[in-house]
């Protein structure tokens, strides 16, 4: 009696920690296989077509034009009251820095508001402009594993790092100056940083003739001074451009976050998410199927997608609703006669001018509405949401996917390519606490300082 009454117990007992462990561990062996192509994040990718990618000079550089407010141009629109950096005309006051701000820890847009409790869904630069100025930190890790591309940008602007970094300092709604005007900061404060960076390409000394380099000009803003310049001397304003962008990437690859709760669950601590994320996390890679897009370390097949998305300007005053999203881009990236086929991963300033990136991309018919897959790293810290911010919140966003999209006919597209997941409550709340388990260990505090020391 003695001997049943024990082994009843020792197989209540068994049971007991069957049902913990199954707890603790609620996923199959073909779960699991997909949870671990999510985590650890890789080594930083190679980007061949910059080989000055980890110079610590050239980094260094970068940090200190990050900060340095001098390469803007006018200020066009925008009050002190809605996060405007100066009065309408002054110049040289928007660094990057106020657009991917280090008091947000995640270095993005937390200063453009609206009058409201949140940050305004777009981003005020030069201008209003339409888009959300969303975090860089990880960005670097943005390359499609299909195709090797590293498209940049919400829609695909530019096809390497270098290339999106040198179009902020001219872009008339984001710092609005030029490339002459950036020529000259860099030949008058940051010569010797510049050359050490860059020994290939020291500064020409004739930058310093004002008349034959007048101060202001690129294709874009002050258009005479640019076209006055004869095509030499455009090429060396040009190479001055294209390492400005090349040493901004450098410091973007000192950018990174490691190290999340979800990463040290994955590595095989099984108490750094909760129950309820890992509820989450199997709805994420299973019936919600996020798993679809969000896919990678990084949470994102760097791939362009129609949601179905339709433009609220109540939500999001500034955005625009006639905007195409990756189709806009193609000319830019394929037409030589623009002026960004120079500055392709395959164009005369590439480090590496064979490098194999989308080789198809141009014959390509690119349907509008295409929208790039967010990177989900840090996402519970880095609201406002969706390519113009017009959702406040991760609820938001949600609500959004579970509805699947907004109806056929309110958006500019298709066909869509979500479907309602008709999600409880409580699977919802799972989701956004798996969310909250992607947000790593702050960038080092020396990569956010101002080092100009001036």
């Amino acid at each position: 009696m003695r001997a049943s009454v024990v082994l009843a117990g020792l197989a209540l007992t068994a049971a007991g920690l069957w049902q913990s462990c199954r707890a603790a561990d609620p996923f199959s062996p073909a779960e699991w296989s997909v949870i671990r192509t999510l985590s650890p994040l890789p080594p930083l990718p190679v980007d061949t077509t910059n080989k000055y990618r980890d110079s610590a000079a050239a980094a260094r550089l970068g940090q200190m034009l990050f900060f340095d407010p001098r390469l803007s141009g006018p200020i066009q629109e925008g009050t002190r009251a809605e996060g405007q950096l100066g009065a309408i005309g002054e110049r040289g006051r928007i660094a990057c820095r106020d657009c991917h701000r280090p008091e947000s820890i995640w270095l993005f847009d937390n200063r453009s508001n609206n009058g409201g409790a949140i940050p305004n869904a777009t981003a005020l630069g030069s201008k209003w402009m339409t888009r959300n100025a969303s975090s860089i930190v990880n960005s670097v890790f943005y390359v499609n594993p299909r195709t090797q591309a590293h498209w940049r940008e919400n829609d695909g602007y530019a096809d390497s790092e270098w290339f999106d970094a040198q179009s902020e300092p001219e872009g008339p709604p984001v710092q609005n100056g030029g490339r002459l005007q950036l020529a000259h900061l860099i030949f008058d404060h940051y010569r010797a940083e510049y050359d050490a960076a860059f020994p290939d390409w020291p500064l020409d000394p004739a930058l310093g003739n004002r008349l034959r380099f007048p101060l202001t000009g690129s294709p874009y803003t002050d258009v005479a001074n640019w076209k006055h310049l004869s095509p030499g001397d455009q090429e060396i304003v040009n190479r001055v451009l294209v390492n400005y962008g090349k040493a901004i990437e450098a410091y973007l690859r000192l950018l990174v976050s490691r190290n999340a709760p979800f990463d040290r669950f994955v590595a095989g601590d099984a108490a750094a998410i909760r129950g309820e994320a890992k509820q989450g996390l199997k709805l994420f890679i299973g019936r919600a199927g996020c798993i679809a897009c969000h896919s990678t370390p990084v949470f994102s097949d760097d791939d362009f997608h129609v949601i179905g998305l339709a433009i609220d300007t109540a939500k999001s005053p500034h955005a625009d609703k006639t905007e195409t999203g990756r189709a806009a881009n193609q000319p830019l990236i394929c037409d030589p006669a623009v002026a960004g086929g120079d500055f392709t991963a395959n164009g005369h300033f590439s480090d590496d001018r064979g490098a194999a990136r989308d080789a198809t991309f141009c014959a390509q018919h690119i349907r509008p509405g295409l929208w790039r897959t967010k990177a989900l790293r840090q996402v519970a810290e880095t609201a406002p949401y969706f390519h113009d911010g017009q959702a406040a919140t991760l609820d938001d966003v949600i609500e959004f996917y579970d509805r699947g999209g907004d109806p056929d006919g309110t958006f500019l597209g298709g066909p869509k390519e979500i479907r309602p997941l008709h999600l409880s409550q409580d699977e919802k709340r799972w989701l956004k606490a798996f969310l909250q388990t992607l947000t790593g260990e702050p960038v080092p505090a020396p990569y956010l300082k101002d080092l100009r020391g001036r």
